[in-house]
Formats: structure tokens, C-alpha cells, sequence
């Protein structure tokens, strides 16, 4: 390692994928700025496991053990001085997570944390605006597997955070887990999220917002998606249109929408059904997408303890 600088890896277990983030950061001067070094990701689809009382199950749990098992070996290789894991809203609400947290733990190597949904708002705050560098106001949505949260602010000081129990895999296997589709069923999925987030429309129109930003799987699906069928502006009309494509093929594995990965088709459905909710409940009418996420909000912090 060069003279100078320290190695931190920051892993975010999420409830649909496990993220491992691997940088470097200089420890001279004032503003230092971590060169990202490699990403892993795997699909772990966590909250795929939920059974009827609330536990993950064998398969799941094993699931996330052979992606930390890989990861271990990536930062064995890396040989980090530094290394912070987090999980999120499918260990937060897991009946057995007592029992499963161990098994991770010894998989990766090292302590897992269980972040509470509050702290994984500001994580993905942190982390939109250290890669978007946006002025002014921001709202932004990140649909996970299990929760979406949803934020507005400024950078570096959030106004309003909340995480609400609703994500694209929880909605798919609630609302499409025959992998029917249908337009009543999109209307459902449509109006509980606009339910969860409702009580809260008020304080996210006071905060106010410049800029409409996602950072999750769904978005990074829904713009591959424009782009490849040369559409240019990611808008609630455009999406709309998308839904009722989605109720015309009428069955999930039917999906063929040029740009969509095979991989993001099973979720599609729950992760689209919830934008909308969240869009037509504040009145958004045009968003973007954005690469940064919990991970990269956690290397900021990590960035900023080290460096202090």
C-alpha cells in the first residue's frame, strides 16, 4: 500500500443485494477524497425468505452466507485497515435475527451492524449527494428490497428522513407472487404505498425540493430501460405508460422490454408499483437516477473518521 493512505472497505447487506465497496483514501490534506478501488455486488434476495411469523428462512440466510463468504476473500486480497458492514431492513425486521446474525458474522469475519431505518436515510442521503454533487434542494427515494426510504434536504443536513415498510421484493411476492399481473393488483400495490406515505406529504412539500433523485435497483432498471427505447426524460406520464405495458403482457416472465435485465424482471412489478405510489402522493412529475447509495455514504463517513 502506498505510503500515506489508508484502505477501507464498506459492505451494505441490503434486503435484494449485498454491496462490497473497496477505496483508498489519502491521509493528506484538508478535503481528502477516496479513489474507489472495486465494487462487488451480489443478488442475495434476502427478503425473499419471509415466512408467515417473520423469519428468514434456511435458503436465504444461506444465500447471504456464500456472498460474505466471497467478500471475506475479497478483503483477505484488499487487506483493509478499516472495515464497516451494515445491514438493513430485512435483518431490522427479522423475527430471528438473534440467531442469523452470527452466521453472517463468522461468513464475513468481522461484526455486522443492524442499522435502524432513520440511520439507513441518512446513509443514502449522505451517500446521493457525495456522488451527485447537487446544489440547493434534494428529495431523493431508495427502493430496496424491504423498505424505501425517502428524503429531503440539502447537503449535508437532511430535513425530513423516513424509512417506510415497503419495498420491491415485500410488494412483488405481496402483490404479483403468482406472477400475474394485473391492472386492480397495480392499483393496490399503487395505493398502499401512497397510504404509507401520506401522513408525511406535508412535511416533504415545506422542506421543498429543486431536484428528484433514486438511487436504487428499480431506477438504475427503469433508465436502462429509456435509454435503450430512446426515451429521454424519466417522467410519472412515461412511467405510467410503462405500467400499463406491464398489465398488457398480463404474466411477470412475459416482460421483454428492451433494456430490462433478466435478473431485475421478477421485481419490476413491486419496485414500479411503489415509485408510483410515492410520485403521484407528492406530486412529482420528472425525476433522475443517480449512482450513489448507502454504501457510498457510508465510505463518506468512514472517510471522515479516519481523516479527522
Amino acid at each position: 500500500m502506498k505510503p500515506g493512505y489508508k484502505r477501507l472497505a464498506a459492505i451494505d447487506m441490503g434486503s435484494n443485494s449485498f454491496h462490497l465497496l473497496l477505496a483508498e483514501v489519502s491521509m493528506r490534506g484538508f478535503y481528502p477524497k477516496p479513489r474507489i478501488v472495486a465494487r462487488y455486488k451480489h443478488k442475495v434476495r434476502l427478503a425473499d425468505g419471509f415466512n408467515q411469523q417473520f423469519e428468514l428462512d434456511h435458503d436465504s440466510v444461506q444465500r447471504g452466507v456464500e456472498c460474505l463468504h466471497s467478500f471475506a476473500d475479497q478483503l483477505l486480497r484488499f487487506n483493509p485497515d478499516v472495515v464497516c458492514a451494515v445491514a438493513t431492513a430485512a435483518l431490522r425486521k427479522a423475527k430471528n435475527q438473534t440467531q442469523i446474525l452470527p452466521q453472517l458474522e463468522q461468513a464475513l469475519g468481522h461484526p455486522i451492524s443492524v442499522i435502524s431505518g432513520e440511520r439507513e436515510a441518512e446513509l443514502i442521503f449522505s451517500g446521493v449527494c457525495a456522488a451527485a454533487e447537487q446544489k440547493g434542494n434534494i428529495l431523493v427515494i431508495d427502493i430496496g428490497g424491504a423498505s424505501t426510504e425517502v428524503i429531503a434536504g440539502r447537503p449535508l443536513s437532511p430535513r425530513v428522513l423516513n424509512s417506510f415498510d415497503m419495498g420491491c421484493v415485500v410488494f412483488q411476492n405481496h402483490h404479483f407472487a403468482d406472477g400475474q399481473i394485473t391492472r386492480q393488483r397495480f392499483e393496490h400495490a399503487v395505493n398502499q404505498a401512497r397510504q404509507q406515505v401520506s401522513s408525511y406529504t406535508s412535511a416533504y412539500q415545506a422542506a421543498g425540493w429543486d431536484h428528484v433523485l433514486g438511487a436504487s435497483g428499480t431506477f438504475r432498471a427503469l433508465a436502462e430501460i429509456a435509454m435503450a427505447e430512446g426515451q429521454t426524460n424519466l417522467t410519472r406520464d412515461w412511467l405510467a405508460q410503462l405500467i400499463e405495458r406491464c398489465v398488457q403482457t398480463q404474466q411477470v416472465e412475459r416482460l421483454n422490454f428492451v433494456g430490462l435485465r433478466d435478473d431485475r424482471k421478477a421485481i419490476l412489478c413491486g419496485g414500479i408499483a411503489i415509485l408510483m405510489g410515492v410520485l403521484s402522493e407528492l406530486g412529482i412529475d420528472v425525476f433522475g437516477v443517480t449512482n450513489g447509495a448507502l454504501r457510498e455514504g457510508l465510505l463518506a463517513e468512514m472517510v471522515a473518521t479516519e481523516t479527522a
